[in-house]
This record gives C-alpha cells, sequence and structure tokens, in this order.
C-alpha cells in the first residue's frame, strides 16, 4: 500500500511540474509580445536599433538576434532571441 502511496505522490508531482512549465513558456511568450510592442513605438512590426535602445539587454543582443541581417527585429527574432 505504502508503495502505491509513493507512486500517486510522484505522479501527481510529475503532472503538476509540467503544467508549472507550460505555464511559465505561455506567460514568457506573451510577456515578450507585450515587450515588443511596447518598444515598437512607430507601429511598424518590427524594432529598429533605436527602439531597441530602449532595452539594454536587447540594443547589446540586436546584431545577434537581426538573424535575417536587415537592420531590423521582426517579432519572430524577438521572441526567438527570449528563447533558450
Amino acid at each position: 500500500m505504502s508503495k502505491l502511496v509513493v507512486i500517486v505522490a510522484a505522479s501527481l508531482l510529475t503532472v503538476t511540474a509540467f503544467a508549472g512549465d507550460k505555464e511559465h513558456k505561455e506567460h514568457a511568450t506573451k510577456t515578450s509580445a507585450a515587450t515588443f510592442d511596447s518598444l515598437d513605438k512607430n507601429g511598424d512590426a518590427q524594432l529598429s536599433k533605436t527602439e531597441a535602445a530602449a532595452d539594454k539587454s536587447l540594443a547589446d543582443s540586436f546584431a545577434a538576434a537581426d538573424t535575417n541581417g536587415d537592420g531590423y527585429l521582426s517579432k519572430t527574432e524577438f521572441a526567438a532571441r527570449t528563447k533558450s
């Protein structure tokens, strides 16, 4: 009986950890989108170096995040830099 209790408890902890991780990822995605939108001052759906300068971390990693080298960050490029 005690083995069954241990198995059930371990299963519940695993499910809880998985659910928490999923919620964290969803929250991070929503947060990054909100940050992108707040930085995109002219509303053109891309971030220029000038707009990115408002966030030091983003400004420091701008060149690496600009994967297509066009001098702007799309929402996709911005989101990709926050995933690690």
